[in-house]
Formats: structure tokens, C-alpha cells, sequence
């Protein structure tokens, strides 16, 4: 049977599931943050049923306080360690606890990761789909019938619809009688790709520039695109960015406004010996320690996005998959 695969551009505290499923990176963050705070503020649970511990669980009930009825909260690693593979470890481990369970739930729902601490929303629902999809193949869910992902951002909310609507989720065939049996193969490991760091001012006037210049010729290249994103970022956010900066291929910096912390990345990256694509709005003055250095500079986003598709492929290829 093929599962209903949507995604809805709402509010997680708005959203209709039996299940709503959410990770505790051993600390709230964004989504799963709101939806701690209204179960422990309405007295439904204590701070601890909230707060799993990595490798652990807790099923707590909202008592029509929100829509979704139950609310599962799986304890994972730290931000800064949860990325694509735990996220497939994740997905897989819901369904089991939730096939475990044995409630009835015809509705899952549930967030992508990753977004807001400078991962790949496309490639984290890739890992996740897979997860779920392994997860489903070792234990069906009786009665489950859709899997809703819930996005607030415009621009993630429109790919990742398209994403869904190629994507397929199939729960194999369950039989009640142990001499009969349905043979599955397990889904394929997915390739791991490359991955490109952007460095960049932390604007929001930058948005469109990272969306429709960068990210959009990075993923074309076939590459994995990070970026930390100051302002939505609770966790140790250098942190994040050395991980990113060393795990990364190279690197695009756009210096435009001179941001230190740009600079900073650009430097940081060098060290690392991790090349770097330098790129910076038209009039754009240069610090004289990387003005030596070739910089695409762009008139405009489609210009920028065109000038940085054809750098990458000249430089560096397609991002065919990383090794471990």
C-alpha cells in the first residue's frame, strides 16, 4: 500500500495527526521548543517527559490542548552532531516505537531538520524519507495512512512539495497469519553527495541572494549546500561553522558589506587548505588581503547564479558522492 505524502505550510501547534513526531537534540530548538512549552505550560507533562535522553523516547498526550493528539518526542544526539545520517536513524527509530506502541494512527506528522542550523532541507528530507521507508519495511504500521511534513518557510514549503509529489512511501503488505509472508527488500542506502559552505552576511536582504543565486547553482551542480544562519541559530554557532567550513568541499564567500564574520569564515577555510569561490555585489571594495584573489562579481542574481553555476562546473564538477 502507497502512503499518503503531503506537506502543509502551517503552524506544528496547528497541524491535525494522531502522532506529531519531534526530536529533543538534547535541548529545544524552534519547533520543538513551542510544542514542549504548551504541553509543560498547559500541565499535560513535567519538563522531563519533554526531554528524552539521546537514544530514548516519551509519547505524551495533548488532550485536545493542541490539535494533534499525541506528541513523541525522540531523544537524538546534539545539534550539532545531528545531520543527515542521524536523521535517516531518526525517522526509522519513530516508526518502530511508534509500530511498538501498537496505538492507532492513521496520521504521522512531523518536521525536516537541519534549515536552521545551516544544513541542506532538501537532502535532510531525502535521508528522512529513507528513514521512514526502512523503518516501514521492518515494521508496518496497521492503519497508517499519511505522513504530513510540516513547513512555515514559503520557499522550502513550495520544493519540498515538489519533492513529495515524486516521492513514493510504500507500507508492505501486513498478514495476519506467520506462514504467509511479504518480502521486502529494503530500501537503498542513499549516496552521500558533496557538500559546498556559504559564507555570507547574516541579512535578511541576503535571502534571496543565497536562494536564487547561490543555493540554486550549487544544487544544480549536484551539490550538498550548507549555511549557518545567524538568526535563527540557538546553538554554539562557531561550532557549527568550523564542522561545516571542514566537512565541505570549498567554500562560497560573498564579501559584499565587508562582514567580519565572512572574512573570518574565508580565512578560517584557507587554513583548513578548503578552496574558496569569492563572490561580492558590483562596486564591492576588496580587503587587501584577498583582493589579489579572482571574485566573481555580480550585477544581479540570475547574472550571480549563472557566473557561479559555470565557476563550479569548471573548477570543481558535479558533486558526485562523498566517501566516508
Amino acid at each position: 500500500m502507497t502512503l499518503e505524502l503531503s506537506v502543509v505550510r502551517d503552524d506544528v501547534l496547528a497541524i491535525e495527526a494522531d502522532v506529531l513526531l519531534l526530536k529533543y537534540a538534547q535541548g529545544h530548538y524552534g519547533a520543538e521548543e513551542t510544542v514542549a512549552m504548551q504541553l509543560v505550560q498547559h500541565g499535560l507533562c513535567s519538563e522531563a517527559d519533554v526531554s528524552p535522553s539521546e537514544g530514548q523516547h516519551r509519547m505524551v498526550s495533548t488532550r485536545s490542548e493542541i490539535p494533534a493528539r499525541n506528541v513523541l518526542f525522540l531523544g537524538v544526539q546534539r545539534l550539532r552532531h545531528f545531520r543527515y545520517r542521524e536523521m535517516r536513524q531518526f525517522a526509522r527509530r519513530a516508526i518502530e516505537v511508534i509500530a511498538t506502541a501498537q496505538r492507532p494512527v492513521q496520521t504521522l506528522a512531523t518536521t525536516v531538520h537541519g534549515a536552521g542550523y545551516g544544513l541542506d532541507f532538501e537532502e535532510a528530507f531525502r535521508w528522512l524519507m529513507i528513514g521512514f521507508q526502512q523503518g516501514l519495511t521492518t515494521h508496518p504500521v496497521p492503519g497508517l495512512q499519511r505522513l504530513v511534513f510540516v513547513e512555515r518557510n514559503a520557499r522550502r514549503y513550495e520544493i519540498l512539495k515538489s519533492m513529495a509529489a515524486d516521492t513514493e512511501l510504500v507500507m508492505p503488505a501486513v498478514t495476519s497469519s506467520p506462514s504467509i509472508e511479504t518480502p521486502t527488500a529494503p530500501p537503498l542506502e542513499p549516496q552521500r553527495k558533496k557538500s559546498v559552505f556559504v559564507a555570507m552576511p547574516f541579512t535578511d536582504e541576503f535571502e534571496d541572494v543565497y536562494q536564487f543565486g547561490i543555493y540554486s547553482a550549487v544544487k544544480e551542480c549536484g551539490y550538498i549546500c550548507e549555511k549557518v544562519n545567524e538568526s535563527v541559530f540557538t546553538g554554539p554557532i562557531m561550532e557549527q561553522i568550523t564542522d561545516g567550513i571542514r566537512n565541505c568541499s570549498f567554500v562560497v564567500a560573498d564579501l559584499t558589506l565587508e562582514r567580519p564574520n565572512v572574512y573570518l569564515e574565508v580565512g578560517f577555510a584557507w587554513g583548513q587548505k578548503k578552496p574558496v569561490i569569492l563572490v561580492a555585489r558590483e562596486g564591492q571594495r576588496l580587503h587587501f588581503d584577498v583582493s589579489g584573489y579572482k571574485c566573481i562579481f555580480y550585477k544581479n542574481i540570475g547574472g550571480l547564479a549563472k557566473s557561479l553555476t559555470a565557476a563550479i562546473r569548471d573548477m570543481y564538477g558535479t558533486g558526485s558522492p562523498a566517501g566516508d
